[in-house]
């Protein structure tokens, strides 16, 4: 009888051809999309730098301040004389203008009160651009007077230009997974992998609530068929087809997203515990799809109420926004969301270079949302029956 059901529910999964279309394309494209416009955030390198006009007279310690900057992998300094700021950012395309006088050093060393350095920038230029350039320019100030003052005392102060060079930052990993190369890509394809593993309620609430318009549960259950084996005939097609999606999108993180001038997805992971986060969320996500079914009457009502849910589990989880950059009070919030779950277990999989150690609460807390989801679906399919 168990094949039978399952026969039955592959026939209707794939003539849903839409539904099935939308849980393979829009992971794929939204994958597409968030490494090219993160590529600069996570790579080593930034292929855009920020154009910065410094305005005014060309001297010795205005050409040593813009060879400093220049050295900066954020910015492109460039020297403008007697210009409006509003241009040279509306009509030039610059992201900042920097106003300082030419004798810069010699109002400094007078302590004058009247000097300053004036920063324009755009309204929407993010202010973290805005520290990392008021900080190059202290810093390189700094290093020129101070430069200046060694030269003075004669004290050897070679290793001064040297500075940044022996400052170097290392990834730390755990379980030594060293290989593992930071990249768009290994953030990108886990977010949006979870999130539309969790889009499996469409297909679900299609065909499981025309059953239930139909009749079709009843007749199955005429002919003395327990409802769990109902509910896990509904489990499993779909469970192979959350594993198909995660299959699918490491192929297009690993060998598709290159073809865009972005780096490759790294698979130096541990299979098997990547498949375990991949079982426990695919069993959250199916479950709580089936309660979603149960609750709705029209599948537009599931589609809604499920759609909405979905994106605020995604929201909180850090799927469309990264988690660090929320208030505290959200990210905490953002703790007790199912996709954060799952997001964290693939991100210690596939990013950190984690054991099972790091996952098995992850995995407990899925199996348990995923238990409570099914208890409560078998409860009010039961509650339908009578």
């Amino acid at each position: 009888m168990f094949y039978h059901i399952l026969k039955k529910e592959f026939k209707l999964i794939f003539r849903d051809i839409h539904a099935l279309l939308v849980l393979f394309i829009m992971p794929l494209v939204f994958i597409l999309i968030m490494s090219i416009a993160l590529k600069n955030s996570y790579s080593q390198t930034i292929e855009t730098k920020l154009k910065v006009a410094i305005v005014t007279e060309q001297n010795k310690d205005i050409d040593e301040l813009l060879k400093t900057l220049n050295q900066n992998p954020y910015f492109d300094i460039s020297l403008r004389k007697e210009s409006s700021s509003k241009a040279l950012i509306y009509e030039d395309n610059f992201d900042f203008v920097v106003n300082i006088d030419s004798d810069f050093k010699t109002k400094i060393d007078k302590n004058d009160k009247n000097f300053t350095i004036l920063i324009f920038s755009k309204p929407e230029v993010k202010s973290e651009f805005y520290y990392i350039l008021k900080s190059e320019i202290v810093k390189s100030i700094s290093k020129s007077i101070t430069k200046e003052f060694y030269i003075e005392a004669k004290i050897d102060a070679k290793n001064l230009d040297n500075l940044d060079n022996l400052i170097q930052n290392e990834y730390l990993f755990k379980n030594q997974k060293e290989s593992i190369k930071l990249n768009s890509t290994q953030q990108s394809v886990p977010a949006w992998l979870v999130f539309s593993m969790f889009f499996i309620l469409i297909p679900i609430s299609n065909t499981y609530i025309n059953e239930k318009n139909f009749g079709t549960i009843q007749r199955i259950k005429s002919i003395n068929t327990p409802l769990y084996l109902t509910l896990f005939g509904k489990i499993l097609p779909y469970f192979i087809i959350n594993q198909i999606q995660l299959f699918v999108m490491l192929l297009v993180g690993r060998f598709v997203i290159p073809l865009f001038n972005i780096e490759a997805l790294s698979l130096d992971i541990n299979i098997f515990l990547l498949l375990l986060c991949s079982f426990s969320i695919s069993f959250a996500a199916i479950c709580f799809a089936l309660l979603i079914a149960n609750i709705s009457k029209t599948t537009e009502e599931a589609t809604s109420i499920g759609g909405l849910i979905n994106i605020i589990f995604a929201a909180l989880a850090g799927v469309m926004v990264p988690k660090f950059i929320m208030p505290q009070f959200m990210q905490t919030i953002g703790e007790f969301s199912p996709m954060s779950w799952g997001l964290e277990s693939f991100i210690e999989i596939m990013v950190r270079g984690g054991d099972f150690n790091d996952i098995k609460h992850y995995l407990f807390y899925l199996i348990v949302f995923g238990t409570i989801c099914l208890f409560f679906s078998n409860l009010l399919l039961k509650k339908q029956e009578n």
